[in-house]
């Protein structure tokens, strides 16, 4: 049986979140487990899960390359080797961490004195807590671990 290129989504209309543009019509990529074959940009549950996911482990492996972390190639972090436990978070869910953080970085770059090229950390501590939370830029932090690597601190 030859499969049709172009057809409409097969994803489910009920759900979908594009309201009026449902159902879309273009290239029909392979059947998801359900037997369905959606278009790209689908706004189904299934397939935007699949993109979130798939989405989510990219920035995990680009987290991870950065990092020169070695070990188990997994999409679970808790599988993965060295000398720290990491957690890759992506999407929405970090927004506000990420505008915070930009606005700390102009803040203390408006003010940074010519020839202060060191590295930028954004520290947040909660009201009632002790310690507190370091926010690096993952370059950086990777720059970081190289010369810890380097020089034999991270063994």
């Amino acid at each position: 049986m030859v499969e049709e290129r172009k057809g409409e989504c097969q994803g489910r209309r009920d759900v979908c979140t594009l309201g009026d543009a449902c159902p879309k019509f273009g290239l029909l990529v392979r059947a998801s487990r359900d037997g369905a074959r959606r278009v790209k940009g689908c706004g189904d549950p299934v397939a935007r899960g699949k993109r979130n996911r798939a989405k989510g482990d990219s920035k995990a492996r680009r987290a991870r390359k950065t990092l020169g972390i070695t070990g188990v190639n997994s999409r679970h972090e808790e599988h993965w080797g060295g000398a720290f436990r990491l957690e890759v978070k992506s999407g929405a869910q970090v927004s506000p961490v990420v505008t915070r953080y930009k606005s700390a970085r102009a803040q203390s770059e408006a003010a940074r004195a010519v020839g202060d090229n060191r590295p930028f950390i954004l520290v947040c501590m909660g009201d009632g807590e002790r310690s507190g939370l370091a926010v690096v830029d993952l370059d950086v932090l990777g720059d970081l671990m190289a010369l810890a690597r380097d020089t034999g601190h991270l063994d």
